[in-house]
């Protein structure tokens, strides 16, 4: 079976159990991960197992081989580097007595400088009289022995490896954001928070001020928990000027969803920067750009939906009459909260990466010994776990100086235990995508579409996978994972991008907005809690993510060609 019918059944098996079983998504993607496993080849699987233990033949001379790595006495398999293809043939090799070195004054291909630092060995056995160049690498035949054979044994631990090393690098961060975001919630942070953008924009720009607030809102904390945050101010607005209650709405919905898909340290955009290799500086920075612009074009498209999505009085009379959401309006007693105390754990990390960055740009050309002292602290701001723990310890002495020490304690507790299934499914995420690496999925793009799945068509292939995934199983979260674990090896091959990883990154996260419909649980919660019917749910909620998932994704292309940040 070849590479990509594997990689694409182990797709529908996903979406099969998700969407026809009814699985929960983490299960699913560990059911995924053990089929694609047991299905791969044995030699793409010996291929990656020994592609970080290779030793590259430096020169050949006189029947000699100069590496740079110290050997031991014994049988090596070759690697052919340029088309990663593990030979099947071995040589003997033995420590040399005398170091080979080019004739005075002669230098070729298969030789390096005469003053290099190289192992020499002897080849003493070739059965099968291969020509050894430089084009080779040389493989430990004991330890390519040792992977032979041992796909069942290994199965377990594999899949447990891909599912650890992602919980490694996301684990905390993931749970540290829950935490600052219930702490902002229960601490009168959020509410305060509204309340300065809602005074900035004035009493005629409530509904741009309520689209700013949810996008910020909606970096550290989930989409739901903010809707619900603010909905009952959607719900004045619409019970002082009924007309305007769907365009309020609208207004935090465009915000919130856009930063839940886009902005770390919500699980999925953090994920594809982990798995992209961009930095999380960079994916905020980049998400907050391209975000903006498409929350914008959500704003205007929930300010004239209207004329076509209509409320019955009916209709109006259930959504606006006074519930127990009610009682969470922002209101003045909101204010106990000093404003500076409500911005500092969002701007905290921020502003942390944002300076380990510089400081490391600035001093990149600087001799290590010259470097300033205080540069070793500012490098530890560039790991993200250490960033977000500390700002979970500043948004837990915020929450604990406005509430009791019970009422602390029971939030953090909830915070972990919910951000425990988000790391759950993320982690199951990253054993799927290793599933895919194991397989050498990008090896296979590489060699059958070349020429055609140039960077461009990639960036495209990147947004329209993501949304075919989104629409079939309904989640942002699990289409993101998905998309971004088939589209990262592609990454670790030579194709050389033209543009910043950052706008692939980018363009997963845009794709996760398209065609909501009835299988997503956003789409029910705006419903149900708004009393709108399925059919106004499409007009409004579905419409305006899909515009703003191509206008992200649009806004994505021309900044990729206009600004490609290539080198950065």
């Amino acid at each position: 079976m070849g590479v990509f019918a594997i990689a694409g059944l182990g797709v529908l098996l996903v979406l099969f159990l998700i969407l026809v079983l009814r699985l929960h998504p983490l299960v699913a993607l560990l059911c995924g991960s053990l089929s694609i496993m047991l299905a791969t080849p044995e030699e793409p699987r010996q291929r990656l197992a020994v592609r970080d233990s290779t030793h590259e033949v430096a020169a050949v001379v006189d029947g000699q081989i100069g590496v740079r790595e110290q050997l031991a006495d014994g049988s090596y398999a070759l690697w052919e580097q340029s088309a990663g293809i593990l030979s099947a043939d071995t040589v003997e090799l033995r420590k040399s007595t005398q170091a080979a070195r080019p004739p005075s004054g002669e230098e070729s291909s298969e030789s390096p400088a005469r003053d290099a630092e190289l192992f020499w060995y002897e080849i003493t056995e070739n059965e099968t009289e291969i020509d050894v160049s430089r084009r080779y690498s040389l493989v430990d035949q004991a330890s390519l022995d040792a992977i032979v054979g041992t796909r069942l044994s290994r199965l377990g631990s594999e899949m447990t490896y891909g599912f650890a090393k992602t919980f490694s690098r996301l684990g905390i961060p993931v749970t540290m954001a829950a935490i600052v975001g219930i702490c902002l919630l229960e601490s009168g942070a959020a509410a305060r928070l509204i309340l300065l953008v809602t005074g900035l924009f004035g009493p005629r720009g409530t509904t741009p001020a309520m689209t700013v607030s949810s996008f910020v809102l909606g970096v550290p904390v989930y989409f739901d928990n903010v809707f619900y945050l603010l909905l009952p101010l959607a719900k004045a607005i619409g019970r002082r000027q009924s007309e305007l209650f769907l365009s309020a709405v609208m207004a935090i919905i465009v915000g919130a969803t856009m930063a839940h898909s886009l902005v770390p340290p919500t699980p999925g955009p953090l994920l594809v920067a982990d798995l992209m290799g961009v930095s999380v500086l960079q994916m905020m920075l980049g998400g907050l750009c391209v975000g903006g612009a498409a929350a914008l074009v959500g704003y205007l498209y929930g300010r004239i939906c209207q004329s076509w999505v209509s409320f019955t009085p009916e209709q109006l009379a259930a959504s606006l009459e006074q519930d127990d959401t009610n009682a969470a309006e922002p209101d003045g007693s909101e204010k106990k909260v000093p404003v500076l105390l409500a911005i500092l754990p969002i701007g905290l990390p921020i502003l942390l990466l944002a300076s380990a960055e510089l400081t490391t740009y600035l001093y990149q050309d600087v001799p290590k010994a010259e470097q300033p002292s205080w540069l070793a602290i500012m490098s530890v701001a560039k790991n993200p776990s250490l960033v977000f723990i500390l700002t979970a310890l500043v948004a837990i002495l915020i929450l604990r100086a406005f509430v009791t020490r019970e009422k602390a304690i029971s939030c953090v507790s909830k915070a972990i235990t919910d951000a425990g299934m988000i790391v759950l499914l993320t982690c199951a995420g990253g054993a799927f995508g290793y599933s895919l690496q194991q397989l050498d999925l990008a090896g296979a793009i590489g060699s059958s579409f070349e020429g055609i799945a140039g960077p461009w068509a990639l960036l495209c292939t990147a947004f329209f996978l993501t949304t075919i995934i989104r629409a079939a199983q309904g989640s942002a979260t699990v289409a993101m994972i998905t998309s971004a674990s088939i589209i990262s090896p592609v990454l670790s091959g030579d194709m050389s991008l033209p543009y910043h990883k950052l706008y692939l990154a980018l363009a997963i996260g845009c794709g996760s907005k398209p065609l909501p419909w009835m299988n997503d649980s956003g789409f029910w919660q705006v419903a149900t809690m708004t009393g709108m019917t399925p059919v106004q749910t499409l007009k409004s909620f579905s419409m305006a993510l899909t515009l703003m998932g191509l206008t992200g994704f649009g806004v994505t292309l021309l900044g990729a060609y206009l600004f490609p940040l290539v080198g950065s």
